[in-house]
C-alpha cells in the first residue's frame, strides 16, 4: 500500500461518510467521490467495504463503482475484498451488482493468466485462504452461494488454511441445499477437510445419506480416501452406530475395490470398520458387515487382536454373546494376541463383563498359556489381593476346570515378595514421616515455652530464662535441641527416600532412619524428665519421677533393639548407622558430663 494512503488509514474513514456508507446513503457518499481510496477505517476498509458488510444496497455499489471502478478487487488488511464482506452478509445484491459490474470489461491487460476479471474476483482468497464461496456457506447464505458457484463452476474451490473446502463445510455444517448445489453445479469440486477427511466422512459422520449417495454419484472414487488415522467413511459410519449409512456404503462398488469392511486402518492399530463397530458395542453395525462380508471376521488388528478379544477387552457383552453364537468362534476362542493373551486372558482384567459364555465355551482351552506361561488364572493372584469381581472371575475359572500353570512359580513368588517388600518399605516410611513430624513439632514448641518461664522484672537479664543456670534446665534445651534437629534430618532423610531406586539403598536408609526416630525420641523423654526436674521442689517427688521415666525409658531401646534383627533379614550393610547411633550416643554423654562439671 501507498505510505501516504497508509498514514490516511491510520487516521481513519471521515464520520460522515462512515455513517453513510452504513445506511447506503449515496447523497452523501457522492460527496467523497474523489477521495474513495484515501478513506479507510483502521482496518484499511473502503467505503465499498463498509456498504458491503453493512447494507444490502445494489444501487449505491453501481454508482460507487461507476465514479471509481479499482475498488472491486481492492483488499482490506485481512485480505478481503468487498464481495468478501457480502458474502459473509448474505447480501446477494451487493453481490450481484459487484459481478454484474465485474462482466462488463472481461479483458484485463494486467492478470497473467488470462483470467477474466469476474472469475478473478470470484477467486480471490483472504489471509485465511478463504474465498466469497467460503464465506456464503460458513455463513449458510444459499442465495449468495448460488451466485457464485454459476458465474465460475469450473474451479474447484480448493482448501483454506484450516483445510476446508465450500463442499465440506456444506456437509459438516448440514447445510444440505448447499451441498447438493455445489455437487450439481460445480464440475470437479474439491472435497477435503481437517484432518484429510473428505465431505463422505463428513457425510458419514453426522448421518447424511442422502447426501451421500449424491457425493458418491458426482464422486465415486471418493470413497477409497482415507484420513489421517486411515479410517474410511465406513469407520466413521461404524463408530457413530450410523445403520443406514453402512448399508449404503457397502452396497457401494467401485472397479477393483471390492469392500471398504476389508480396508484397514494403517495407522490406527490396523483396525477395521468392524473391529471400530466392536468396540464401541454396534450390534447392528456389527451384524451388517458379517452380512455382507461374511469373512471380514479373520481381520486382526496390528496387535494380533481378533473381534473376541476386543469384545472382552471393551466388555461389549452383547456383541460377545452374537460372536460366540456362530461356529466360527472356535477359530477366534484360543486365538492368542502379541503377548499371547486369548480372550480367556483378557476376561481376568475385566471389570464388569458377564463372561459365563465364554468360559463355559466348549471349544476354550480353560489353562492356555500366554508369553509369560501364564493361565487365566494366574493372572489373578496374590490371593490375598483379589477384589470381589477377581474373586468371582476366579470362581468361575476354577468351576470350568482352571488351575494355575506352575510353569514359572519360583518367578512369581520373587516378584510377589519384591512386591510385598516395596509396599511394606513405603508404609513404614509414611509411618516414620508422621513420627518426627510429631515430634519435630512438639519439641520446636517445647524450645520457645521453657520451664520456669522468663525473667520480668527488668535489669539487664530481663526476657532471659529464669532457670537458666540450672543443670538440669540446661539439660533440657541440649535434649530438646538434640530431639529437634534428629527429628528434622529424619524428614530430609525420608523425603530423600522417595526419590531412591535401588532396593538395598532404600533398606539401609530406613534403618538409619529408624534410629534417627528412637534417637529422637529417647532425646524428647529426656528433655521431659528434665525440664519437670528443674522446676519441681518437693525431692520425693523427683525421686519417683525419675525412677518411673526410667522404667518406661529403658524400654524405648529395648523395642529398638528388638526390631533391628527383622530388618537385618533383608540386608547386611546396617553396621554404619549402628555406628552413627552409636556416636551419637557417646556424643550425648560426653554433653552430659560437661553439663554435670559445670554445674
Amino acid at each position: 500500500m501507498d505510505p501516504e494512503l497508509l498514514i490516511l488509514a491510520q487516521k481513519g474513514m471521515n464520520p460522515e461518510l462512515y455513517a453513510a456508507a452504513q445506511l447506503g446513503e449515496w447523497a452523501v457518499i457522492r460527496r467523497f467521490s474523489g477521495k474513495f481510496l484515501t478513506q479507510r477505517t483502521p482496518k484499511r476498509n473502503t467505503v465499498l467495504h463498509v456498504l458491503a458488510q453493512s447494507c444490502d444496497s445494489a444501487d449505491v455499489v453501481q454508482r460507487i463503482l461507476a465514479r471509481n471502478g479499482s475498488l472491486l478487487t481492492v483488499k482490506n488488511a485481512r485480505g478481503e475484498t468487498a464481495l468478501h464482506l457480502a458474502a459473509r452478509k448474505g447480501h446477494s445484491g451487493v453481490v450481484r451488482a459487484l459481478i454484474d459490474y465485474s462482466k462488463q470489461n472481461k479483458g484485463c491487460w494486467f492478470c497473467a493468466c488470462f483470467v477474466d476479471r469476474c472469475k478473478r474476483m470470484v477467486r480471490m482468497a483472504n489471509v485465511d485462504g478463504n474465498t466469497a464461496l467460503h464465506e456464503a456457506v460458513k455463513n449458510n447464505f444459499y442465495e449468495v452461494a448460488k451466485l457464485l458457484v454459476q458465474e465460475d463452476p469450473e474451479f474447484r474451490y480448493r482448501p483454506n488454511h484450516a483445510v476446508e473446502t465450500p463442499l465440506y463445510l456444506a456437509v459438516e455444517k448440514g447445510y444440505r441445499d448447499t451441498a447438493e448445489l455445489i455437487l450439481t453445479t460445480c464440475k470437479s469440486p474439491a472435497y477435503l477437510g481437517p484432518g484429510h477427511k473428505t465431505a463422505l466422512h463428513a457425510a458419514a459422520i453426522w448421518n447424511l445419506p442422502e447426501l451421500m449417495v449424491r457425493i458418491l454419484q458426482k464422486l465415486p472414487r471418493i470413497i477409497k480416501r482415507v484420513d489421517k488415522f486411515g479410517w474410511t467413511a465406513l469407520h466413521y459410519a461404524a463408530k457413530f452406530n450410523r445403520q443406514d449409512v453402512v448399508k449404503l456404503l457397502l452396497s457401494a462398488k467401485v472397479k477393483l475395490f471390492l469392500s471398504m469392511a476389508y480396508v484397514a486402518a494403517r495407522k490406527d492399530d490396523s483396525k477395521t470398520a468392524l473391529h471400530v463397530a466392536v468396540i464401541e458395542g454396534h450390534l447392528g453395525v456389527v451384524q451388517e458387515l458379517l452380512s455382507d462380508c461374511p469373512d471380514c471376521w479373520e481381520k486382526c488388528t496390528n496387535k494380533q487382536q481378533n473381534i473376541l478379544h476386543l469384545a472382552v477387552k471393551y466388555e461389549q457383552r452383547d456383541v460377545l454373546e452374537f460372536v460366540l453364537y456362530y461356529p466360527w468362534a472356535s477359530e477366534l476362542i484360543n486365538q492368542k494376541d502379541k503377548n499371547g493373551n486369548t480372550p480367556l486372558h483378557l476376561y481376568a482384567a475385566t471389570q464388569n463383563l458377564d463372561g459365563k459364555s465364554l468360559v463355559n465355551h466348549p471349544c476354550v482351552d480353560i489353562n492356555s498359556f500366554d508369553n509369560l506361561n501364564s493361565t487365566p488364572l494366574d493372572g489373578l493372584v496374590p490371593e490375598d489381593k483379589l477384589s470381589g469381581r477377581q474373586i468371582l472371575i476366579r470362581d468361575e475359572l476354577r468351576r470350568a476346570g482352571g488351575s494355575p500353570g506352575y510353569r514359572n512359580l519360583a518367578t512369581v513368588k520373587k516378584n510377589l515378595r519384591s512386591s510385598k517388600t516395596d509396599e511394606q518399605q513405603e508404609r513404614l516410611a509414611g509411618t516414620y514421616l508422621i513420627v518426627a513430624t510429631l515430634i519435630a513439632t512438639v519439641t520446636f514448641a517445647a524450645g520457645f515455652t521453657v520451664p520456669g518461664g522468663y525473667n520480668s522484672s527488668g535489669g539487664p537479664n530481663q526476657g532471659m530464662a529464669v532457670l537458666g543456670k540450672k543443670a538440669a534446665f540446661i539439660t533440657f534445651v541440649i535434649s530438646d535441641s538434640l530431639a529437634l534437629v534428629i527429628s528434622v534430618f529424619a524428614v530430609a532423610r525420608l523425603l530423600q527416600f522417595v526419590r531412591r531406586k535401588n532396593a538395598r539403598s532404600k533398606l539401609s536408609q530406613l534403618d538409619g532412619i529408624q534410629s534417627d526416630i528412637f534417637t529422637a525420641i529417647t532425646l524428647m523423654l529426656i528433655a521431659f524428665v528434665a525440664g519437670l526436674y528443674s522446676v519441681l521442689q518437693i525431692l520425693s517427688l523427683k525421686i519417683v519421677m525419675c525412677v518411673l521415666a526410667a522404667f518406661f525409658g529403658f524400654q524405648i531401646p529395648l523395642m529398638y533393639f528388638a526390631v533391628i534383627p527383622k530388618t537385618k533379614t533383608y540386608i547386611s550393610t546396617f553396621r554404619n548407622t549402628e555406628a552413627d547411633r552409636s556416636l551419637s550416643i557417646g556424643r550425648f554423654g560426653f554433653w552430659c558430663q560437661d553439663l554435670t562439671e559445670a554445674d
